[in-house]
């Protein structure tokens, strides 16, 4: 009776009459407004910094900048490049689609066993990272003894083919979820007449176009499957012109206009080339605008039909073992052959111990971004429940489709400034990304309670005088909270893969395990590479199945009885190592004179005092001693892959190992060719992969390389074959990517970085000792890449995996000091691949991720 009478009007008070209806409606109208913008504030604001203001400067761009617009001209550059990624792509639609069909005809009209293990395997599925299905089918392409060549058919089939085992569940979820709605009566009927399939066909036909067209969306976004061999597609040049400045055809038209606004595009502007990658992305982006619209229309349509009241589901409709069979093969083909394939390829046994030791940084920095971004994510789904925001979800999902890589160059242009360096150079930024990307999932797992569904529990809650907050704290959450955590859940697992945004963000936030990874991605056989791969996807197949597991539990509407109680696991990152700032920094951002981009390999010239650099847009650049410009020349072929290392040999001229092309390349400090040698294969005088040089007292020259050698070759001045050493492993006196050499009196050392170490070799390849371990104490090494020596003998060795430069003993491999930490700031290091030390017994540092040089002694 008293919640009754709640609800009545209140009678006034004798001698004061009502306000006037006008006035009392009025005011109630404009309270109600001003409440409910109070509440949907919160929501607003997160969505606003990470996904509005992202959208808002690429709409600035393209209006403001009449270069951008230019892109719509039809040129033969323009329309192969566009016309070339939808082929790609719309093939990875086509064969997803077709994977995913029987899965769908299971899980939308099958019981049983099989449709159980489908409903996990979906989420596992989609849910693993790109970067690993491309590596797992190299690796299992490998194993049967197939080499594609790269950008040849079949490595583009290769592609494609990875694309469409890792997007196939989202053609399957959408059409089983289109078959569950059915109308069962009219599929009964088309069962005795013999038309089932012709009908359910017609019926779902709009569902399959609508989730090829998803598959597609998605799939253009994709850079990392492609990158690796050279393969040309709006995704891979959109992040070499914003990291360069230039797209990997040299004669394409699309940034001339662009250059305009600066004497070199590739300068250290940063604004110029995020507008030319915003140009570059345009046409894609105005195709798949096309391809959201198409989508939606589709989805609106399918909506508004009177299907769901489908009754029972007859048995006579059930899947039959055709199907079931089709759907357990693909869940083989598409996730056991690439993840065994992986398993199958190492050489080195799987030691979980080893492997948290090794990459312990990178994927407690990978998960604490992600949870951290899943923290916020749950927040905005439960208060989604109080308040429902159409805008905000409709920006997320625009978001979405822009992709990660616009979305994280907006952002750092958007951050990038003196003020908000906290946000730039930390957590904030990277956070801000993902939200942006995925949170439209936690918006709409909150929008679901305001669905048909929910209406008569939120109406009794009203009627009870519930206001929105009550309601959903004590009516909508205790039900909904297996959902919503889900979805929170969903979106850390997908941060955890998310390839492009997270690589281009990366120099702000080096502990990242995929930024790590996609520097090995182009290897034939990598163990490092292959742990990290399984270790990721142990981690995300992990979440994908707790969110699988929740989403099943909260399908069975249990209410649960008392208070949630839970708990938030804090991860954080390793603490930084104390460091100093730098005495000077070399080079900017760019392809001209002064500037680099992600520079791998530097070496010393004692006879004239100068410095030579490679970076990844294959330059070799001359510096002085201060770090000025000399000159410059670039390597003959560098499609497949750059250099990782050079030196300047007792003669005065530069020795190239040029990593991806197999040979040695010689030339004087001004650029001619002298000679090469060398070619790929495992013969004595053939390279796989060859990273660096080093001469002994005789002029001998010593040639490290790692893939399928993992050995050391000798060699006479004149390029004779003399001897070789070494082989792959973990025992003493072997090699897992031997990276960089120094000898000294005879004695070699060697970066063994895959299994953390240095060996220590006579040089006729007699083992002496290793020094070091897995680990970030003193003496301890995370894959050492760079090497060199002080004036005191002291070994000066980069660790590319600790972010850091140590000052080693060279007699007993105690660390006696260290230099520099993961950052962007000077003084921190992201990435650092190499070390040189000149004469004065200064230490010149390959920060690649930042793309500079830092300059500092011990």
């Amino acid at each position: 009776m008293t919640e009754m009478l709640s609800i009545l009007p209140k009678h006034t008070a004798p001698g004061h009459a009502p306000p006037p209806a006008g006035r009392g409606d009025a005011s109630a109208r404009h309270t109600a407004r001003s409440s409910t913008f109070a509440i949907s504030l919160p929501i607003l604001i997160v969505v606003s910094l990470c996904a509005g203001l992202p959208l808002a400067w690429l709409g600035w761009q393209i209006l403001t900048n009449p270069q951008v617009l230019s892109e719509f001209r039809p040129d033969a550059f323009r329309l192969a490049l566009l016309g070339r990624t939808l082929l790609y792509n719309g093939a990875v639609a086509i064969i997803a689609t077709l994977l995913g069909i029987p899965a769908a005809l299971v899980l939308g009209r099958g019981r049983g066993i099989v449709q159980r293990i489908l409903f996990f395997a979906l989420p596992v599925s989609l849910l693993l990272p790109s970067i690993t299905y491309a590596y797992g089918w190299s690796q299992f392409l490998r194993l049967v003894g197939a080499y594609p060549q790269p950008t040849s058919p079949s490595d583009i089939f290769r592609c494609i083919g990875s694309l469409a085992t890792w997007l196939w569940p989202i053609p399957a979820a959408a059409i089983a979820l289109a078959l569950r709605r059915l109308d069962t009566q009219v599929q009964q009927q088309a069962l005795l007449d013999g038309a089932l399939w012709r009908i359910t066909v017609r019926q779902v036909a709009p569902v399959i176009a609508a989730s090829a067209a998803i598959v597609a969306v998605l799939a253009v976004q994709e850079f990392s499957v492609y990158e690796p061999t050279g393969i040309s597609v709006v995704a891979t040049e959109v992040r070499m012109v914003f990291e360069t400045g230039a797209f990997s055809s040299p004669d394409n038209p699309i940034t001339a206009a662009i250059a305009g606004q600066s004497t070199l595009l590739g300068a250290s502007d940063q604004r110029v080339r995020a507008a030319a990658a915003v140009a570059a992305a345009l046409p894609l982006l105005f195709v798949i605008a096309l391809a959201a619209a198409a989508i939606l229309l589709i989805i609106r349509k399918t909506a508004t039909e009177e299907q769901l009241d489908t009754g029972p589901w007859p048995r006579a409709l059930d899947a039959g073992w055709v199907p079931k069979t089709l759907s357990l093969a693909v869940i083989f083909i598409a996730v056991i052959i690439p993840a065994a394939s992986l398993v199958l390829s190492l050489k080195r046994a799987l030691n979980p111990i080893n492997l948290w030791n090794e990459f312990a940084p990178q994927i407690l920095g990978s998960l604490s971004m992600a949870a951290l971004a899943a923290a916020f994510a749950l927040a905005l789904a439960f208060w989604t429940t109080v308040h429902k925001s159409i805008i905000s979800l409709s920006l997320t999902l625009a978001a979405f489709l822009v992709g990660g890589q616009l979305l994280a160059i907006a952002l750092i242009r958007l951050y990038n400034r003196p003020s908000l360096s906290w946000a730039y150079n930390g957590p904030p930024i990277l956070i801000a990304v993902y939200l942006a990307r995925f949170s439209w999932i936690a918006l709409l797992a909150g929008q679901t309670s305001w669905s048909r569904s929910w209406k008569t529990l939120r109406d009794l809650a009203a009627l009870d005088g519930a206001g929105a907050i009550r309601t959903a704290t004590s009516v909508i959450w205790p039900l909904a909270w297996p959902v919503l955590l889900a979805s929170a859940i969903l979106l850390m697992a997908l941060s955890l893969v998310e390839v492009p945004a997270t690589v281009l963000i990366s120099p702000q936030r080096p502990q990242m395990l995929t930024p790590l990874m996609m520097t090995w991605v182009h290897m034939l056989r990598y163990d490092s590479m292959i742990e990290a791969s399984l270790l990721l996807m142990t981690t995300v197949a992990a979440l994908a199945i707790l969110a699988a597991a929740l989403f099943a539990f909260a399908s069975t509407r249990l209410r649960l009885r008392g208070a949630l109680a839970a708990s938030l696991l804090l991860l954080l990152t390793p603490g930084c190592d104390r460091t100093s700032k730098p005495q000077s920094i070399w080079l900017t951002t760019g392809t001209g004179p002064d500037q680099t981009v992600y520079p791998r390999a530097i070496t010393y010239s004692p006879t004239d005092d100068t410095f030579f650099v490679i970076d990844r847009v294959a330059r070799i650049q001359h510096l002085d001693n201060k770090g000025n410009y000399l000159n410059e020349w670039r390597m003959p072929e560098w499609s497949q892959g750059k250099p990782v290392g050079v030196t300047v040999g007792p003669d005065g001229n530069v020795y190239v190992p040029d990593t991806h092309y197999h040979r040695i390349m010689v030339y004087s400090p001004k650029g001619d060719l002298i000679r090469h040698w060398g070619g790929k294969g495992t013969d004595p005088g053939q390279f796989i992969y060859p990273t660096d040089i080093a001469f002994d007292s005789k002029h001998n020259v010593f040639v490290s390389e790692y893939g399928d050698n993992d050995r050391i070759q000798v060699f006479d001045p004149t390029g004779k074959f003399l001897y070789a050493f070494g082989h792959f492993g973990q025992a003493d006196g072997d090699f897992s990517r031997p990276q960089s050499m120094l000898i000294d009196h005879d004695i070699l050392y060697i970066t063994d970085a895959c299994n953390h170490r240095i060996g220590v070799f006579k040089t006729d390849g007699a083992f002496l000792r290793n020094m070091g371990s897995v680990g970030s104490a003193p003496g301890q090494f995370r894959f050492p890449y760079g090497l060199d020596q002080d004036k005191y003998g002291n070994l000066i060795v980069c660790e590319f995996g600790n972010n850091r430069v140590q000052l080693i003993d060279q007699k007993t491999g105690k660390g006696l000091a260290t230099w520099g930490a993961g950052g962007h700031d000077p003084g921190q290091l992201a990435y650092p691949w190499g070390v040189a030390v000149d004469k004065r017994n200064r230490v010149v540092a390959v920060d690649a991720g930042n793309n500079r040089l830092q300059v500092f002694d011990f």
